[in-house]
């Protein structure tokens, strides 16, 4: 597969922006093998994605900001394997997915900026009168928050809680708790991200 990703007009002309920004551009081969028999669901994915041009924020440069700009790295590959399933267990329903991945730029050697080696999920659900109700873990290696791999960001796991019930034919009312026991965690250096949050909503999926 190939594809092509045009910088924003944010990434183009904000505070951060580089007005000589180049397209992204890459070229990927996957080879995956699928099983699939009753209840059970198995999949294993192998794959190797070059970019060209990756668009990333990087150290301060020819922008206006002091902090940071955007950047092009000329050379980017992942490469790296997922491997995910499902199985069921009488009204229980089991499900995972794992990822193992080197994010790397080409002509430094180094990992590329925010971009975690392994993470996955793995998760649990069944039926509780006319509810579903489940659990799920996420987790993630740890990464680096530059380009240099000097700014070191933690690895973490969160735990999320779930249900959802039919109110009709097309309507679902759903509920979530995210990051159940209020993790503190970095995706980015000094930027916070949400502790415990609550949400409910409403689906219409005409049938």
């Amino acid at each position: 597969g190939t594809a092509f990703r045009a910088p924003t007009l944010y990434q183009l002309f904000s505070e951060y922006g580089v007005s000589t920004l180049q397209p992204e551009t890459s070229r990927n081969l996957e080879l995956g093998l699928r099983y699939a028999q009753g209840t059970s669901r198995f999949s294993f994915v192998a794959y190797r994605n070059l970019v060209s041009n990756l668009i990333s924020f990087a150290a301060a440069g020819p922008c206006a900001s002091s902090y940071g700009c955007y950047t092009n790295t000329s050379q980017a590959e992942y490469s790296g394997t997922t491997v995910s399933g499902s199985q069921q267990f009488g009204s229980f329903n089991l499900h995972g997915s794992f990822d193992l991945q080197e994010p790397q730029n080409l002509a430094t050697g180094k990992l590329l900026a925010r971009r975690a080696r392994q993470f996955g999920t793995l998760g649990a659900d069944t039926r509780v009168a006319a509810w579903t109700v489940g659990t799920e873990a996420q987790f993630s290696g740890y990464r680096y928050d530059n380009a240099a791999n000097t700014t070191r960001l933690g690895g973490y796991s969160l735990i999320n809680l779930y249900a959802s019930t039919s109110l009709s034919k097309d309507w679902t009312f759903l509920a979530r708790v995210n990051n159940l026991t209020d993790k503190n965690y970095q995706l980015a250096n000094t930027y916070t991200t949400p502790g415990r949050t609550f949400y409910m909503g409403v689906r219409w999926a005409p049938q």
